[in-house]
């Protein structure tokens, strides 16, 4: 995620706007990368409360999350729409949905940035995917950290990779 954060132009004292029922793990990137961030309130279907959205927005916000809960589509639509109206990006957090096609597009390349975690249906220990503008992002050399993996790691990326 730190990544792709950094790959959208996101830089310190910027703003995103996320769900107010999120995984902590999402945090320590903006963290690190001094984003702020700001919590929407959701009703009982996780959805956002859209009547006070528009409050959430201002100067400093550049983008706005959404994550797919438990696999489920959210309105990708809507938010898509929101986005334009307010020069949002629109970031997808598709951790629990990997191999989800609405429409045949995956789940997680809707947006300026996305990500999913295939190790978390196909009981690997590690492993996750980045999109970027809707393309899967293939690390090119030296570009990010290189990381020892065992056989069967590189024969589960193999398996996942397009």
């Amino acid at each position: 995620m730190k990544y792709g954060f950094q790959a959208l132009g996101l830089k310190a004292n910027d703003v995103i706007v996320l769900p107010e029922y999120i995984c902590d793990v999402v945090l320590h990137p903006l963290d690190q990368l001094g984003i702020k961030y700001k919590f929407f309130r959701q009703d009982k279907a996780l959805a956002p409360k859209w009547e006070i959205m528009d409050s959430l927005v201002d100067t400093q916000t550049k983008a706005i999350m959404l994550v797919h809960y438990f696999g489920q589509p959210q309105d990708i639509a809507k938010f898509q729409k929101f986005c334009k109206i307010h020069n949002l990006l629109l970031i997808e957090d598709n951790a629990h949905g990997y191999g989800g096609t609405p429409n045949g597009q995956p789940l997680g390349s809707f947006g300026a940035m996305g990500f999913s975690s295939p190790r978390k249906q196909l009981q690997s220990a590690s492993g996750g995917v980045l999109y970027l503008h809707g393309s899967p992002v293939e690390p090119k050399q030296n570009e990010l950290p290189d990381y020892t993996i065992s056989k069967s790691k590189e024969l589960l990326r193999n398996m996942i990779r397009p």
